[in-house]
């Protein structure tokens, strides 16, 4: 579902870009483009697609386009190649000569010769693109700005989108940092590691050989409803560091702790480290610390051990 909603934020951005003329193509290349896709429409005799090209008074139906242009010797599958010459365009009008080299059929279809002709185009910028206004046989036209041609283009579905393409666009560009912000946090979330200990695989230990390098070491004075520490001390004896290293235990409800789990990770060998439990009692006495559990890994192995209990006392 984020894939999705990127690609419809990007879309809304290439709408917005390119309604804003921040990208499309250059105003000479797109006239260039729409005579020819004219012209290859009639030498293909698709007429209709043709006539959608245009928007003057020369041509009133698609049949006039095939009857003008068979008159002045182009037909069907006749126009071989396309090249243009004395391109002018002016704001939003453009004059521009086609030179069409001919292949001359018989009445049979078949070819009898080659020739070129030359066919004069004028062309007007709409909402849409190009559109050919005006077409001549006999000789070049003229831009003058006279002949401009007031156009009323269709409403389509995308119009809305145009209309507003600058709000569309901000917001757009918003919603995407949006996006990334959101998908970077919750790439991070997953990196971090959970707050859960792995005992899985672990060997048991005899609690008198971990007690001798874990020490749990209360504050001197605990009262109700006071928040205090528990310092738990780790000293490494060994030759090598131990991995992945941490201690929990079982808090009762009458000691509120603010995390139990502790996560030492690696220890180096001769290191002394320490981590804190920040616990709060609820209620006055003797409260113990059941089942302090270590685990760690040792030269590749896993090792656990339940060391005694941990008591305080609180006034």
């Amino acid at each position: 579902m984020r894939y999705l909603s990127s690609i419809v934020i990007l879309f809304v951005i290439f709408i917005s870009l390119y309604s804003s003329g921040c990208v499309g193509t250059e105003p000479a290349e797109a006239v260039n483009t729409t005579v020819t896709d004219f012209l290859n429409a009639v030498s293909d005799g698709d007429y209709d697609n043709a006539f959608l090209m245009y928007i003057g008074e020369d041509f009133l139906a698609p049949g006039s386009i095939e009857f003008q242009f068979k008159r002045n010797g182009i037909v069907q599958n006749s126009i071989n190649e396309i090249t243009f010459k004395d391109q002018i365009i002016t704001g939003n009008l453009a004059v521009v000569t086609a030179v069409c080299s001919i292949t001359e059929l018989n009445t049979m279809g078949r070819e009898v010769g080659h020739s070129q002709k030359e066919v004069y185009f004028r062309l007007q910028e709409t909402d849409l693109g190009w559109a050919i206004t005006k077409v001549s046989f006999n000789e070049p036209i003229i831009v003058s700005e006279d002949d401009l041609i007031e156009i009323e283009m269709p409403s389509s579905p995308v119009d809305p989108i145009v209309n507003n393409a600058p709000i569309l666009f901000i917001g757009a560009v918003l919603l995407c940092a949006i996006g990334l912000y959101l998908d970077k946090k919750e790439k991070k979330a997953r990196a971090k590691p959970k707050n859960v200990i792995d005992f899985t695989n672990a060997t048991p230990m005899q609690k008198e050989s971990v007690a001798q390098y874990v020490r749990f070491v209360p504050s001197p004075q605990y009262a109700v409803g006071k928040s205090s520490t528990i310092d738990v001390w780790v000293k490494n004896f060994a030759q090598q560091s131990y991995d992945n290293f941490a201690v929990t235990g079982t808090f009762p409800t009458y000691l509120e702790v603010k995390d139990a789990n502790l996560f030492f990770g690696k220890i180096a060998a001769g290191e002394t480290v320490k981590q804190t439990w920040s616990v709060k009692p609820t209620t006055a006495g003797w409260i113990s610390i059941n089942e302090p559990t270590v685990v760690f890994e040792y030269m590749g192995t896993k090792y656990t051990c339940v060391l005694d209990p941990v008591w305080i006392q609180v006034q």
